[in-house]
């Protein structure tokens, strides 16, 4: 099979009318890094993390981003050492950044080596502590952790939750913040039909106490949720919602995401930083892996042919399939 290939200015992902903003707005969106320096092999192509990412920050620095939000999954699985080379990789990164760790970058039962606590992630990416809200223009980015819980009960679960103290955190801030976007790793919002999404192996994906998170964004009337995690891009809308899952930096497509806010709506953008060649190739290593990585694989060529999955000022694309990147959810 041949992959559908991306050219290097992308392809646009969704049109929406909202956020808008009165200046010009642009974030960079980079997700499930994965960086692996003593790796190789599988889906991720552990022995191409490095190089992908360096791509990343140099196409990343041409676009010129007022702010690059790192969605999470920034090593292969918390090691010290995988750590230590993301940060140097990202200190050539011109922009300013904010982070939410992924499942991959907290400490999990079966690690076989020390990761480093969400502090230690917090003191080395984000030093003003999460969760946070940053101003970006008069656009508001609340970032919160969706990784990690403070009894430790998400260790053995690659699943997703938001604590009760960032809930709270999240009902005072949103009923001041103007023009509200919200960033963090897991999907709140499942891509699949609701009779998967909550099976094994699916659900990891979701955010355990998503129903609550959703009725509080429904609340507040956010329009943007940014995620990762997957490795699908994709778009899911429930009423005024649209959550965006960003692609993943080391698997096919080798991606990241543009997300241009001004006066008309705001644009999302996928960006390759892979060339046609390593698309290839990290098609091909999806193919070769197991059937839920196939899976994902017709998936992404859905959403490279589809796209715009959401245009808000053209049309809308909403496929019923079992797992449709452009699922609309009622």
């Amino acid at each position: 099979m041949t992959p559908p290939t991306l050219d290097p200015a992308g392809v646009i992902l969704a049109r929406l009318d909202a956020p808008r903003t009165h200046g010009a707005v642009r974030l960079g969106v980079l997700s499930d890094v994965h960086v692996a320096t003593r790796s190789t092999g599988t889906d991720r192509l552990f022995h191409r993390t490095e190089a992908r990412l360096e791509t990343a920050v140099a196409r990343l620095n041409d676009a010129e981003p007022d702010l690059v939000i790192l969605n999470g999954d920034l090593t292969k699985d918390g090691e010290p050492w995988n750590y230590e080379r993301v940060v140097e990789l990202l200190a050539d990164l011109e922009a300013p950044t904010v982070a939410t760790p992924g499942n991959h970058d907290v400490p999990k039962a079966g690690d076989d080596h020390v990761t480093p606590d969400v502090s230690a992630f917090e003191e080395t990416f984000v030093p003003e502590g999460l969760p946070l809200v940053r101003q970006v223009g008069d656009l508001d980015v609340l970032v919160i952790d969706s990784a990690t819980l403070p009894d430790g009960s998400l260790a053995d679960d690659h699943r997703g939750a938001v604590s009760h103290a960032q809930l709270e955190w999240l009902e005072a801030t949103l009923q001041v913040a103007t023009n509200p976007i919200v960033v963090f790793h897991h999907n709140l919002l499942s891509i699949l039909r609701s009779d998967l999404a909550g099976r094994p192996p699916w659900r990891t994906y979701s955010v355990r106490n998503g129903a609550t998170v959703l009725d509080l964004f429904d609340r507040h009337g956010v329009p943007l949720v940014l995620s990762g995690h997957h490795h699908v891009p994709a778009t899911v809308r429930r009423g005024e919602l649209v959550q965006v899952i960003g692609p993943a930096a080391c698997a096919y497509p080798q991606a990241h995401l543009l997300v241009d806010v001004d006066g008309t709506g705001t644009t999302v953008r996928l960006v390759p930083h892979a060339d046609a060649d390593g698309q290839r190739e990290a098609y091909e290593a999806l193919l070769a892996g197991p059937r839920r990585q196939r899976t994902f694989a017709g998936l992404i060529e859905h959403t490279l042919d589809a796209a715009p999955l959401v245009d808000e000022r053209g049309r809308e694309t909403s496929p019923q399939s079992p797992a449709a990147p452009g699922r609309r959810v009622r």
